[in-house]
């Protein structure tokens, strides 16, 4: 690790060691959490309930509820769903709902990845207060995918998704329904989350320092809000929607015999083609549409599906030592340690060390009817060369402050960027800081040119709405502005960056 990126990493920490009283009172307690539970991959995997109608309410209440089979948690549940009910809708669907806030905080509803008028997309500006009822009403005009909502209220977005707020938004339309792909049974979502649980059993959310400089880590992997379950299936393909829920962990997601899998679908819907392959990472935000193939297995057998974890403070010290070779200094991993101790950073105490978070049970063998197409469908994307202009956003750290986009942090109303209506621009994210940042444009779809650190793995080669950009590197993407004229947000989706102000406000005119 070269001196220069040492010394400008601790100058971080004492940046954030500087913060306000209001900041540095915000004090962790124990989260050591539960070890790896005896009757772990003993209970069957539930999923949330599904909503069909194009009316309907969402009502957003507190409730407790045994999360880790310790003590209770507080928890919030819309429609008293835990996580959120999963929606399904066909293109061309208008939806009409009441979002109901019943819990103790303002809030509002995103709805990420679809394109919507600016006073349907979630705007915190919009935020309602507890007992109030924001009205939603939009077209579903896009592509089918994989979709999803959740709160988006300013400083509070964090703790309310941490909290269980937010669900799956799935679009079918006809062309997807063409292809056949396995539904029913044979399509599972899973929402796949770190949480940080006590020694008691209880989920905590409770920001030291070390926590709003890095994100917000835990010691235990759930799915659909259960951990470690179980779920049967039979020798054929099965088709599993990922989203990465978690508030800041990036993962890297595999079958834990590393047999491989198909990619067929991210942020914005299908790819071109199934693309084969042994893993696929997601940073906070990103989907992935995958089909599995289990009549390699028998009945009998058991695969699981693991998580490589990918980012905090241990990962990035071991990054940069990596890149130099082992070469730091003892002096300075000692000053590193007795940085992150001072800061109460759980990074390095969250024990959550990734592995196996679900357990597939192939319980019988049967003939599959279902037979992998070569295509897809068609993506056609703009030209880079016939962009109108390239914009350029820095990721920075502010001494004292945190993560920022160009040196600034969020305000309301402020207008930060200003795009032309059906604008065709380049977005190039270059990331200054030393760690990495999803970065997330609301009411657009772009296609990933290229990022400096590496190739574009299989599924940020179709339309995305949400990108990870790694410490030190630049990516450049690709998108056009033919949503409504308006205010809009573009953000990090590490939810405790977005919340310390890491977000800016841009508006489409005429």
């Amino acid at each position: 690790m070269e001196r220069k990126d040492f010394l400008k990493l601790v100058s971080t920490g004492a940046g954030i060691l500087t913060l306000s009283p209001a900041l540095l009172a915000c004090q962790s307690e124990n989260k050591g959490g539960p070890n790896p539970s005896v009757d772990a991959f003993s209970r069957p995997l539930s999923f949330p309930e599904e909503i069909r109608a194009s009316e309907f309410e969402l009502a957003a209440e507190t409730a407790r509820r045994k999360l880790a089979g310790g003590a209770a948690s507080d928890v919030y549940t819309l429609n008293g769903s835990l996580p959120s009910p999963t929606i399904r809708v066909q293109r061309g669907d208008t939806l009409s709902i009441d979002y109901r806030n019943r819990i103790d905080q303002e809030s509002i509803i995103h709805w990420h990845g679809l394109v919507v008028p600016p006073d349907m997309d979630g705007h915190p500006k919009d935020a309602v207060r507890p007992g109030q009822t924001y009205n939603y009403r939009f077209d579903i005009d896009q592509r089918a995918g994989t979709y999803w909502y959740h709160p988006h209220p300013d400083k509070l977005t964090g703790p309310q998704v941490y909290r269980g707020l937010g669900g799956f938004l799935l679009v079918e339309d006809e062309e997807e329904q063409a292809l056949n792909l396995p539904s029913g049974e044979q399509e599972l979502p899973f929402i796949i989350q770190e949480k940080q649980f006590n020694d008691r059993g209880q989920m905590v959310y409770s920001l030291n320092m070390m926590d709003r400089m890095m994100g917000y880590f835990g010691n235990t992997l759930l799915v659909n809000g259960m951990k470690a379950p179980y779920h049967e299936v039979s020798t054929r393909f099965y088709r599993l929607r990922l989203l990465n829920g978690s508030n800041a962990r990036i993962m890297e997601l595999a079958l834990s015999d590393e047999n491989p899998f198909y990619v067929i679908g991210n942020d914005g819907g299908l790819l071109d083609r199934p693309y084969e392959v042994s893993s696929v990472t997601l940073s906070p935000g990103e989907r992935a549409d995958l089909l599995v193939d289990f009549s390699r297995y028998k009945a009998g057998d058991t695969v699981r599906m693991s998580a490589r974890l990918l980012n905090g403070m241990g990962g990035m010290m071991e990054d940069m030592m990596d890149r130099d070779g082992g070469g730091m200094m003892n002096g300075e991993v000692n000053m590193m340690e007795r940085m992150q101790g001072m800061m109460g950073g759980n990074s390095n105490n969250s024990q959550n060390k990734g592995g196996a978070f679900l357990e597939f049970r192939i319980t019988r063998e049967t003939e599959d009817p279902f037979r992998l197409p070569q295509t897809l469908t068609e993506l056609s994307f703009p030209d880079a060369a016939d962009a109108d202009r390239t914009r350029r956003i820095d990721l920075t750290m502010e001494m004292m402050q945190g993560s920022a986009i160009n040196g600034r942090f969020f305000e309301m109303l402020r207008v930060d960027e200003k795009v032309s209506q059906g604008a065709l621009e380049i977005w190039e994210f270059v990331n200054n800081t030393m760690m990495p940042h999803p970065m997330h444009i609301h009411v657009t779809h772009f296609k990933v040119l290229d990022r400096s650190g590496g190739s574009l793995a299989p599924h940020e080669r179709g339309w995305k709405d949400t990108v990870r950009v790694d410490a030190g590197e630049t990516v450049r993407v690709l998108t056009e502005f033919d949503a409504q004229e308006g205010l809009y947000v573009f953000h990090c989706h590490n939810l405790e960056h977005e919340d310390n102000g890491m977000m800016a406000n841009f508006e489409i005119i005429s």
